[in-house]
């Protein structure tokens, strides 16, 4: 693998980072290729200790929360609930539940008030009720928590609904932080947010932090859990990541290259979320590469002279870090995922124009990336399959 990236033109990891760019580690000399990145918001990371870090303006977040660091580039989304960390507020209805508060650690690390509840024998739990709206669009709810007594677990049941159902998950916590999560595509209504701990020893006492509820753009999506958003009085709102503009002519293959990245997807299925090489940030000459909407898939799109064509992987679980590489050559296109040659085309098809941009979207400013990438790679020549089976194993 090492020797393989020896042959790229660029390599990209989660490394080297100013200001409004993520630095590519090859090239090491101009043109260096580094794409730009917009972030009109601040936003939150965890770190490599597993801490909930605030990041500022335009810097990029080396994310450590699928493990090992990788680039999180993320759609918009907005945290409907009000007083994310205030569980003490009317807004959080305590229906059958005693709510406790002490000075502690919280997930960033810093001395705060933490608030705990007990569980109960009846139907109940915290709630925070909110104008959010009725079905069709996904919705991810999720909270810190963690047991704050005894021994071994607590299951704690984590969701959203109105006055006459709920939809949760059940997640055992134990002594130490961590971000529990539901999310879902079908529900009847939803508008409120709900915890509790099941059990009515002091035992299953537990503490939480940082509750969060989103819901999807569009209809039919499946409900996303993205980066923590912190609220008081009012709702917040993360922008959309913007990673663009990288890349040279000299560095990308004209008629022929290949395109590798290991990635993970936010949600799997719901839109369609791209990383491409295009010709000045046009679709009409691109070699992109999805995690699709349509559940499991990853799907390229080579777009020339002739139309496009159509790559297709199936049985791909998006969430996870998958390698995959495109080969791309008249005559010669092949679509690899995890050390397996998933789809191939012998259509010629050239570009009209030379490729010289990579971008975290589908070549054109849109459908852009929602997830994790922990390295990536462009080569401007074809490699073997026996290359391409190493690089993507």
């Amino acid at each position: 693998m090492a020797n393989l990236l020896e042959k790229a033109s660029i390599v990209l990891t989660p490394t080297g980072y100013s200001s409004g760019l993520i630095h590519n580690v090859k090239p090491s000399e101009s043109p260096f290729g580094d794409m730009t990145l917009t972030q009109g918001s601040t936003s939150t990371r965890i770190d490599s200790n597993g801490l909930v870090d605030n990041v500022a303006l335009n810097i990029p977040r080396i994310d450590y929360s699928k493990g090992s660091g990788a680039i999180l580039s993320e759609l918009a989304s907005t945290n409907q609930i009000r007083y994310s960390e205030d569980f003490s507020n009317v807004i959080w209805q305590k229906l059958g539940v005693t709510l406790t508060s002490s000075t502690g650690t919280n997930p960033k690390g810093e001395s705060a008030t933490i608030y705990a509840i007990q569980g109960q024998a009846a139907q109940g739990g915290l709630e925070a009720a909110m104008a959010f709206g009725a079905s069709g669009n996904g919705v991810g709810a999720s909270i810190w928590a963690r047991k704050k007594s005894g021994v071994g677990t607590t299951n704690v049941d984590i969701g959203f609904g109105d006055s006459s159902s709920v939809y949760t998950s059940t997640v055992s916590v134990g002594a130490d932080w961590q971000r529990i999560t539901h999310n879902s595509v079908s529900y009847t209504s939803a508008n409120r947010f709900y915890i509790d701990a099941e059990g009515t020893s002091a035992d299953n006492t537990i503490e939480i932090w940082g509750a969060q509820l989103e819901k999807t753009a569009s209809a039919g999506q499946a409900g996303r859990v993205s980066s923590y958003m912190p609220t008081t009085s009012g709702t917040t709102t993360r922008t959309r990541t913007n990673y663009l503009n990288g890349g040279d002519a000299s560095l990308i293959g004209a008629q022929e290259g290949v395109l590798f990245v290991e990635a993970a997807a936010v949600v799997d299925s719901g839109v369609s979320r791209g990383i491409a090489l295009s010709a000045a940030n046009s679709a009409a000459n691109r070699v992109a590469l999805f995690y699709r909407s349509t559940n499991g898939q990853v799907l390229v799109i080579v777009q020339g002279s002739s139309g496009y064509i159509s790559l297709v992987a199936s049985g791909v679980t998006q969430t996870n870090f998958n390698k995959i590489a495109v080969k791309y050559k008249s005559g010669d296109l092949a679509l690899w995922v995890n050390g397996v040659e998933a789809d191939t085309n012998t259509q010629n098809l050239v570009f009209n124009a030379a490729l010289s941009e990579l971008a975290f979207d589908q070549g054109n400013g849109s459908l852009h990336f929602d997830g994790h990438v922990k390295q990536l790679a462009v080569f401007k020549e074809v490699l073997s399959d026996a290359e391409l089976a190493a690089l993507t194993s």
